[in-house]
């Protein structure tokens, strides 16, 4: 490895005389590069508006279908084929809807990146806030143009010099092509997205040696960055989001409601009598119930609200954009699910019942004010004899 390198070297040295073409190259790049990049970011911003039009809306949309799905019969005529995506997509708050780059979805992204958001437009309304970040990336065609520039350039600089300048950039392409390749996988490695990428360099020295290495590696990463991400945000027995991530989300919906005055409502639910369920039917049936009880929370409310399990047998639903009025009808269906559901199937003298509390944003400064006023109603409703819903009044 270090002799090809030094002869490399040793090469490039031998044709110091294509500076002038370099610098003249590099100039026709830069603006080449950045019209790539405007082109590529205008397509992307014209298929989201698509996606979200074909499905009513960008966040109908994201529940329905996942972008990259959608996506996926457009990358032959698309310049950014292929995930990760380099555009981040934002609502009009600065929340991230599809992360790239060293941010996270559901971050604010700074002030900076939002003032130079594009508005992303469906029938003149925005669905979305749209920027790009990172270099581009060329396709084959684009680097034929490259290739056919750099050419004109070459001879340009005279026939002599053609031969030379041809002979090292094949033999600086052919060594250090591998290398960066590598090193633009190891990079990848250490971002949100990174891993599971699989290394080929057709080469037989030092480098081909640590690309098995970094491959066997980067699937494992690969495999725990699923299983983490998935620990991270649900409850691993009702398969509900647990309640850190119930939090983040009501925290970020109560923002947003705040914001652009929408309405928003929060039922906490408990189960009735739990433990003593526990101690006449036994645990395994307790766990079952939870189940049950999670499904029917799931069964009963839509894919834009947040249901999760938020400890023991205690269960909270976030109904976004939605008033207290509304939200109570669904918590009565849910209510009424709990209590009609056959719970015999289980064991013949089981019954399960749900007390609730509900509570809306009005009046209040954080979602967690909301959570504590749920949670008082739901007290409330322990106390009036269970199996009722409190805070409609």
């Amino acid at each position: 490895m270090q002799s090809k390198l030094t002869v490399g070297y040793v090469l490039i040295g031998l044709v110091s005389c294509l500076t002038v073409v370099f610098i003249a190259r590099q100039l026709i790049r830069s603006d080449f590069e950045e019209y790539v990049l405007q082109e590529e970011f205008a397509l992307f911003r014209a298929d989201l508006a698509d996606y979200a039009a074909r499905h009513g809306g960008l966040e109908r949309a994201l529940h329905i279908e996942p972008f990259s799905t959608f996506a996926t019969p457009l990358e032959a005529s698309r310049r950014w084929q292929g995930q990760p995506f380099r555009f981040l997509v934002m609502d009009q708050a600065g929340a991230l809807l599809f992360p790239a780059g060293p941010y996270k979805a559901g971050e604010i992204v700074p002030g900076g990146v939002l003032a130079e958001a594009v508005p992303v437009t469906v029938d003149g309304r925005v669905v979305a806030l749209a920027a790009h970040i990172g270099e581009e990336r060329l396709v084959r065609d684009d680097v034929r143009f490259l290739g056919t520039a750099d050419m004109a350039l070459a001879v340009g600089a005279g026939c002599a010099m053609v031969l030379t300048a041809l002979l090292g950039l094949a033999f600086a392409w052919r060594q250090g092509r591998p290398a960066h390749r590598l090193v633009e996988s190891v990079r990848d490695v250490g971002t949100a997205d990174g891993g599971g990428h699989c290394v080929e360099l057709g080469t037989d020295d030092e480098l081909a040696e640590m690309a098995e290495v970094y491959n066997a590696m980067s699937d494992e990463l690969a495999r725990c960055r699923v299983e983490l991400g998935e620990l991270a945000v649900l409850d691993p027995q009702t398969e509900l989001y647990n309640r850190r991530h119930f939090d983040e989300q009501a925290r970020q919906f109560f923002e947003s409601a705040k914001r652009y005055e929408q309405p928003l409502s929060l039922v906490m639910g408990d189960l009735d009598l739990f433990r003593g369920l526990n101690e006449q039917f036994s645990r395994e049936v307790g766990d079952m119930v939870l189940e049950k009880v999670a499904e029917l929370f799931t069964r009963h409310t839509r894919k834009s609200d947040v249901v999760a399990r938020y400890g023991g047998e205690e269960f909270v639903v976030l109904f976004t954009n939605t008033t207290r009025d509304k939200a109570a009808i669904a918590c009565e269906n849910i209510r009424r699910a709990v209590e009609a559901y056959p719970w015999d199937e289980f064991h013949p003298d089981l019954k399960v019942t749900i007390s609730m509390g509900l509570a809306d944003n009005t009046g209040l400064d954080s979602a967690s004010a909301m959570v504590a006023r749920a949670g008082q109603f739901l007290t409330s409703a322990k106390a009036d004899g269970r199996n009722r819903l409190a805070g409609t009044e």
